[in-house]
């Protein structure tokens, strides 16, 4: 039967939350600060005298951690403590978080601007460790947490390398092997380009669902790392763009000195391609936006570059069911054309007709700034352009008679019905 554990040193047990390869992690309390804490307990039964030695190290090296890293994106370690020869590390706790593991299925990825903005962050925390002579040796999505508002924080500075430190190091080859880098695997000189090398692997599995390395045993896989090209990001992602291609591959470079001599250029790369991508996407949603309102019936006599202009001129936005699109005797200036959706005109408080896609409304306020005569609720998902007349005054004249021939027939159609 496992051992209850309910008081570790001063904090208290409150239950068991997760277990890791060194250790399980429970929430704890502190009373003297009064916050929750998480607890990581390392492993102390069925440990040979090796695995326990090696235990013992990455304790105290977590140990040498406390309060040493103060960044936004590292876990903060408060405390460390040994009772009756069971070694415990005490650390922020963040309710709901969960690490990048929950990720890097292909039916589970992240948009690719929110990897960016992820990587960015480790990148960076990892210039601001490896400033204070600390490499971490085992960056994989399981020691990234990501919290409830997609903030990042490193975990697990087990078996990190602190210059001038004097501590039990752990030796040879340390790490996770899918992760690692060519100099952990040969045993070469670590440095701070061997954690870059580590999130360039985790950078291509958070975009793609696939490591770069795959192999049907830990022989074949340590030699793909060191001698092996990737398989490139696009051939398993066709929407990768070239841009994340070359920072990723640049990033795995065999020859360290041909990697990112530091996290703050990986990072100022990863800005670059978030500027772009950010420049893409919005290319492909004007042009989806674009298809969208050619096909409106409301759009038929207008000419491609006179679609253009309306929508330089207008806003996208998104209602729910029986949300409110305009409230009568409200005034205003906008002229509303319905792109996807249906909603209801209601008049003192009663439903007098409906419209749909391809219609317009708000015509009276648009024209003379009118208090506005009926109110618009949205009877599904409703997607509209809202034309604001002094941006529209700007366009050309063809564009404007287009308006004003759309705004007479509906006036017309309106007064006949």
């Amino acid at each position: 039967m496992p051992e209850v554990i309910d008081k570790l040193g001063k904090y208290i047990i409150v239950n068991k939350v997760g277990k890791g390869s060194t250790g399980d992690i429970y929430l704890g309390h502190d009373p003297f600060y009064g916050r929750d804490v998480a607890i990581k307990l390392y492993k102390s039964d069925h440990l040979d005298q090796q695995e326990a030695e090696a235990q013992r190290k990455m304790f105290f090296n977590e140990a040498h951690m406390v309060g040493m890293l103060q960044h936004p994106n590292i876990l903060p370690i408060f405390d460390a403590g040994e009772e009756d020869g069971r070694y415990f590390v005490v650390m922020e706790f963040i309710h709901g978080a969960r690490t990048l593991a929950s990720y890097t299925k292909k039916d589970k990825l992240l948009r690719m601007d929110d990897v960016l903005e992820i990587v960015f962050k480790v990148a960076k925390a990892l210039h601001y460790a490896h400033g204070r002579g600390v490499i971490h040796r085992d960056i994989k999505p399981s020691n990234i947490m990501l919290t409830m508002d997609n903030d990042v924080r490193i975990i697990d500075f087990g078996i990190a390398m602190v210059k001038n430190a004097d501590l039990s190091t752990i030796e040879g080859i340390a790490g996770s092997p899918s992760y690692m880098a060519p100099e952990q695997i040969e045993s070469k000189e670590i440095t701070l380009r061997t954690d870059l090398f580590s999130l360039g692997v985790v950078m291509y599995e958070l975009l793609t669902g696939a490591r770069p390395f795959i192999a049907s045993s830990l022989s074949k896989l340590l030699h793909q790392i060191v001698y092996a090209t990737p398989i490139p990001m696009h051939t398993i992602r066709p929407d990768v763009l070239e841009v994340l291609e070359d920072i990723v591959m640049r990033a795995l470079q065999k020859d360290s000195s041909r990697r990112y001599a530091s996290g703050l250029e990986f990072a100022a790369e990863l800005t670059n391609a978030f500027q772009h991508l950010n420049d893409q996407e919005d290319i492909l949603t004007q042009q989806e936006h674009f298809s969208k309102l050619r096909r409106l019936k409301f759009f038929h006599d207008f000419s491609y570059p006179e679609i253009w202009e309306v929508m330089r001129a207008s806003k996208w936005d998104e209602y729910e069911a029986n949300q409110e699109i305009v409230k009568e005797g409200e005034m205003d200036d906008c002229f509303y054309i319905i792109v996807e959706g249906e909603v209801g005109v209601q008049s003192s408080g009663r439903t007098v007709g409906h419209l749909r896609a391809g219609d317009g409304f708000g015509e009276t306020g648009y024209l003379q700034s009118a208090r506005r005569s009926a109110t618009i609720v949205a009877e599904s998902d409703v997607t509209v352009l809202r034309v604001r007349s002094t941006l529209l005054e700007q366009a050309s004249a063809a564009c404007q008679l287009q308006f004003n021939k759309v705004f007479l027939r509906t006036l017309i159609r309106r007064l006949q019905s």
